[in-house]
């Protein structure tokens, strides 16, 4: 399995993620609520936890690496929902578990 983690400081953490979940569930398996949110995009799924002050996103693939062209996508999307605020994700590869 391939793993990596962000972070991005924000006090809108569960309104961006909510918003991401509602703009991909047209077109991927989405689930979500306040503070969780799951997005199956092939086989990575990304995993989206909205903390007070930060949110986290894992990508995870068990087959395969994670495409690091994800990274930019998730991030770009992550910033449109995010509106004015900047958006700025810290990302950390697990590499293969």
């Amino acid at each position: 399995m391939d793993s990596i983690s962000g972070e991005v400081a924000t006090s809108d953490a569960s309104r961006v993620m909510r918003r991401l979940c509602k703009h991909w569930s047209h077109k991927y398996e989405v689930q979500f609520d306040d503070t969780t949110g799951s997005i199956q995009l092939g086989d990575v799924r990304v995993i989206l936890r909205a903390e007070p002050d930060r949110l986290f996103v894992t990508l995870e693939n068990p087959v395969a690496e994670v495409p690091r062209r994800l990274l930019g996508v998730v991030s770009e999307h992550l910033q449109r929902m995010a509106g004015e605020q900047v958006f700025d994700v810290k990302w950390v590869e697990a590499g293969p578990a």
